[in-house]
């Protein structure tokens, strides 16, 4: 009807699409001799548009939405003029839709607080990205989509290697690791225009290497004398000393995974990290600090014991970055510095590198109940 302004959706338009190619969704406006065409943000594969709406896809049901409310507000602006028998201006259509993608989002930390919510992600990796997030914040610079340049992400950059946690580069490319994966959906969602990394490298550095301690400053890590959550924060650490569990694994322990083997008391359980199974036997000092907390360990937070090891490492006058993690390198060290084989060891640890492992021959389970031997 000439009368009318006809408004329909239009799936990628330039032909790009594939099953490994996004194609915008775009809804197209016609009036009289005029035509405008408005993107609703998003971008999907070709097998997930049919009929006009989005299918096969995790989100569909919130991108339908959107695109749904986009047609709405269209839809509604333009009964709005007729009704007021206004003249019919489709670059009004233009303002109204940059209006709705980034006026009701400018915000665009509010916007990643939400993407890191629903990202379906371990808890462990969404406690690293809200960090991230975190740090955005204090930075204070890129609060809009309209922040999220090249020359932001640069002083960003800066800002992080100025933080007392973060002392080396590796550390400096975690945090842009992670926030890649939100900018490269704000580019397909077409809520940024550019991709700020494109010409920004943070080279990835170098990791510090297996961290641990020896037998004498562990010593000292035991011998301090500690209350409350320092204390706390001593004995789980010890722990993974004398087990090698890491600290995703030890604060899963129940008392109904403790099982007897003769004389000795054992845990046979499958790792957070990879799923496999490990069987460890607990050694006197483990066994104890597991009996003092009536065999539960999740006593504090992975990011506050390890704010915690920093005060302990000091009074122990040690001088490396005390993590947990370091208490399962610790354990591994001294089990290799006792001469049980490094086949045994591996196995001990559980390590899910397939390609580590096989390197060594095959080691029975009995073999790790005598590796153990060589530690009491």
């Amino acid at each position: 009807m000439a009368g009318i302004p006809q408004i329909k959706l239009v799936f990628d338009r330039r032909k790009t699409a594939s099953a490994t190619t996004k194609g915008s969704v775009e809804v197209e406006v016609t009036w009289k001799r005029e035509r405008i065409r408005l993107s609703t943000g998003v971008s999907v594969l070709k097998q997930q548009w049919k009929g006009n709406e989005v299918v096969n896809h995790p989100d569909a049901s919130e991108l339908n939405a959107k695109i749904r409310g986009l047609l709405k507000t269209m839809q509604d602006k333009l009964n709005h003029m007729a009704e007021s028998n206004a003249e019919i201006d489709l670059a009004v259509l233009k303002v109204t839709r940059k209006a709705k993608v980034i006026g009701g989002k400018t915000d665009f930390l509010d916007w990643l607080e939400e993407r890191i919510a629903k990202r379906p992600i371990k808890e462990s990796t969404r406690r690293h990205h809200m960090t991230v997030l975190k740090s955005l914040r204090e930075f204070g610079k890129i609060k809009t989509f309209t922040d999220v340049t090249s020359r932001n992400i640069k002083l960003w950059d800066d800002y992080i290697r100025s933080l007392d946690k973060v002392n080396c580069q590796a550390s400096v490319h975690g945090y842009h690791k992670r926030l890649r994966p939100y900018i490269q959906e704000a580019l397909e969602l077409q809520l940024i225009d550019t991709n700020p990394y494109a010409n920004v490298k943070i080279p990835r550095g170098k990791s510090e290497g297996i961290r641990f301690l020896t037998e004498e400053e562990r010593d000292r890590i035991e011998e301090l004398e500690l209350f409350g959550m320092m204390e706390k924060t001593r004995d789980m650490f010890i722990f993974s000393c004398y087990t090698g569990l890491a600290y995703s694994d030890l604060v899963k322990i129940k008392k109904e995974d403790v099982f007897q083997k003769g004389d000795d008391y054992c845990i046979r359980d499958k790792r957070t990290k990879t799923g496999n199974q490990y069987t460890i036997v607990l050694l006197p000092k483990a066994l104890a600090i597991l009996r003092k907390y009536n065999f539960n360990l999740n006593l504090l937070s992975n990011q506050k014991c390890n704010e915690q090891l920093k005060l302990i490492a000091n009074m122990a006058k040690i001088h490396i970055n005390l993590t947990m993690h370091v208490g399962r390198h610790t354990f591994a060290t001294w089990a290799l510095s006792k001469g049980v084989g490094i086949q045994v060891v591996s196995k001990m640890l559980s390590h899910a590198d397939i390609s580590m492992t096989e390197k060594y021959a095959r080691v029975l389970q009995s073999s790790v109940y005598e590796g153990y031997d060589l530690l009491k």
